[in-house]
């Protein structure tokens, strides 16, 4: 009887259960917030209808993350570098064949004088340095790593820019030097997606003077990573360190901290993680649980609401 009211008073507060949801945030800044009840959940009946799931937490070694942002580039300009270039190659392909034919007829003695020659060939000359300039604008006005990417690569990405199936984006994460192939992490934690660093931007962040770098976006983020659009963006920094990784589905958010429900036989109990670090894995803990220790990886907010009943509303004041 005293289960099924306690059942009963949980979903009183069913509504109050949706602002608890499984934790993609930052981690939690109130340690010291005195937990609700935290008592075993046992009701079986419960426990079926919530549909919990469970999964083994295994060891794992990650470096540390730096937090920083991305923000989406205006390709408008580089479009314009990139049709300069191909008229300069166009421009140069001509005047070289010109200039080659007239120096035919020259050597032949066939209605071509040397002054016709020499201006043929400085033309030829003025277009190869004016489409060396135009090339190298890429690494100039964007930077080294695009330019390396060659003329060809930069047309193509410029259209699939142009067609919203790529984004160019500028990454800063203060204090950290990021070699070109160093993998960020961009977007939201349960949405985000991996790049890879091409190079170093052209210029200094004018604020926060961080040293830039630039990557590529594909696939459905590249629409979200429009021009001018701030991204958060993660990179491992930091000396690599071990603990315990727990799945992002895992993880309730509860007056201040992160918790998780471990199974304990039948029943499942409030677990505090100490010092949650994240990486684009999951969280990494090093306290509260131990490898093997089996957690509810699904249902973990309904098991939430039974344990601590009407706290959850008061939660929401946090």
């Amino acid at each position: 009887m005293a289960l099924g009211l306690y059942g009963a008073g949980a979903i009183r507060h069913s509504d109050a259960v949706q602002t608890a949801s499984a934790e993609d945030a930052d981690a939690p800044t109130d340690k010291n917030a005195a937990p609700a009840k935290n008592e075993p959940v046992t009701d079986p009946a419960a426990l079926a209808r919530l549909g919990v799931k469970t999964a083994a937490v295994t060891t794992t070694v990650a470096s540390q993350m730096t937090d920083g942002f991305a923000r989406g580039l205006d390709v408008g300009p580089l479009a314009a570098i990139v049709a300069e270039a191909d008229a300069a190659r166009a421009a140069a392909a001509a005047s070289q064949a010109e200039a080659s034919r007239l120096e035919a007829l020259y050597r032949q003695d066939v209605s071509a004088s040397r002054r016709s020659v020499e201006a043929a060939r400085a033309l030829a000359l003025a277009d190869a340095a004016r489409t060396r300039l135009a090339e190298q604008r890429v690494g100039l006005e964007f930077g080294s790593g695009l330019s390396r990417l060659g003329p060809g690569a930069i047309r193509q990405l410029v259209s699939e820019i142009a067609a919203g199936h790529a984004a160019l984006v500028r990454i800063d994460i203060p204090g950290a030097m990021l070699a070109p192939g160093t993998v960020v992490e961009i977007g939201e934690p349960g949405s985000a997606l991996t790049v890879r660093v091409l190079g170093a931007a052209a210029t200094a962040d004018a604020r926060l003077q961080s040293a830039g770098v630039l990557a590529i976006v594909r696939g459905p983020l590249a629409r979200q990573a429009q021009a001018g659009r701030i991204l958060p963006a993660r990179a491992a920094t930091g000396v690599a360190s071990s603990g315990m990784l727990v799945p992002r589905e895992a993880i309730v958010r509860f007056q201040g901290r992160m918790w998780v429900f471990r199974q304990n036989g039948k029943a499942f109990e409030r677990i505090a993680l100490d010092d949650p670090q994240s990486t684009p894995q999951g969280w990494i803990v090093r306290g509260g649980l131990k490898a093997g220790d089996v957690i509810a990886v699904s249902g973990a907010t309904g098991l939430l609401a039974l344990d601590a009943g009407g706290a959850v509303a008061e939660a929401e004041g946090d």
